[in-house]
């Protein structure tokens, strides 16, 4: 691929480059900080948005009260729930991101892990990079290019 070539796409998907070095821009960095972050409730938040599309169905039932022909009319509540599911595109979203990033936890190695969680996923972060770097016995900027590395793979499987 050409450097121009190359210089353009890098570009255009969120990453930049500084001297050969590929590096995320500030926004999808953010972003995919966000995700992680949210990666422990995501179970949570996926269950409070299928309740919301199943009682999304349950207030507006209509029951037909008084008469009406249409005594053998066929209930599609059912179905039109289950598709509702199926392509709702916040659940499907949410979805999506957990398996990501369980998928990435799941692949890199234990300091990486340990990195991210520390930083990430712990519930209340009391640790910087350089408290990381101390505890997981690596230098700090080693534990910043993990970190970069881990944020890498996982916009590259959420397609970022």
């Amino acid at each position: 691929m050409s450097s121009a070539l190359r210089h353009y796409f890098l570009g255009h998907c969120g990453f930049t480059t500084k001297m050969g070095v590929i590096k995320l821009k500030k926004a999808l960095f953010d972003y995919i900080a966000e995700i992680i972050s949210d990666y422990p409730q995501t179970n949570q938040y996926i269950k409070k948005r299928e309740d919301e599309l199943t009682n999304q169905f349950q207030e507006f039932r209509d029951e037909n009260v008084g008469g009406g022909r249409a005594q053998y009319k066929n209930n599609t509540g059912v179905q039109d729930m289950a598709i509702t599911l199926a392509i709702d595109k916040r659940l499907n979203t949410l979805k999506r991101h957990a398996k990501a990033v369980e998928q990435c936890l799941n692949e890199c190695d234990p300091d990486t892990k340990a990195i991210i969680e520390e930083l990430y996923i712990k519930q209340h972060p009391t640790l910087n990079v350089y408290g990381v770097a101390e505890k997981v016995h690596l230098s700090p900027t080693t534990v910043k290019k993990r970190r970069i590395r881990f944020f890498e793979r996982l916009s590259n499987q959420l397609g970022l």
